[in-house]
């Protein structure tokens, strides 16, 4: 049994398709691999215009994109001036993930993949942001992809189940 504390908000348009246990599933098997319990993170499916506000705020990328990540303490001015327990709870504090469902969607089209396997991609390759992994080099790139597809090898085929078609948005 873990004890993460994981929220999962899906945008009502997308509830018929997206399964709570694919995303659950990919969090989990990700943070395990990492070495991570206890830890704190929200997952918001949301639609490509959410995401490419989000996108223009953030990175000043005026489009759409598959996920995005906000690391709390990503750059923290002041985690240096905390007490210990207040710095232990921050680390627990992951992030968000937002995923553009349509953007997905078109994605697992486009591979030829199903819907579930790209949102459990996306949300692998999300946390592993939210830990602290990138790809701004080559070789934080392979050590990223190296992990990414270790520890989407660990997905069961339940974990994977297509039980839905893909829409076509």
């Amino acid at each position: 049994m873990t004890n993460e504390q994981i929220y999962i908000q899906i945008d009502e348009p997308f509830q018929t398709y997206v399964e709570q246990a694919w995303l659950l599933a990919a969090v989990q098997a990700t943070l395990r691999a990492c070495g991570r319990a206890g830890n704190v993170l929200s997952i918001l499916v949301v639609d490509d215009d959410e995401v490419q506000r989000y996108n223009r705020l953030y990175r000043q990328q005026d489009a759409p994109t598959d996920v995005l990540s906000f690391a709390i303490n990503e750059g923290s001015p002041f985690s240096a001036d905390v007490p210990d327990t207040l710095a232990a709870e921050m680390d627990d504090e992951l992030g968000d993930l937002l995923l553009a469902f349509p953007y997905a969607s078109r994605q697992a089209r486009h591979f030829g993949h199903s819907l579930s396997a790209e949102l459990q991609l996306l949300v692998v390759h999300g946390t592993l942001h939210l830990l602290g992994y990138d790809h701004d080099t080559d070789a934080r790139q392979a050590a990223m992809w190296r992990k990414q597809n270790q520890i989407l090898s660990t997905l069961t085929a339940e974990d994977l189940a297509p039980r839905l078609a893909t829409p076509d948005w």
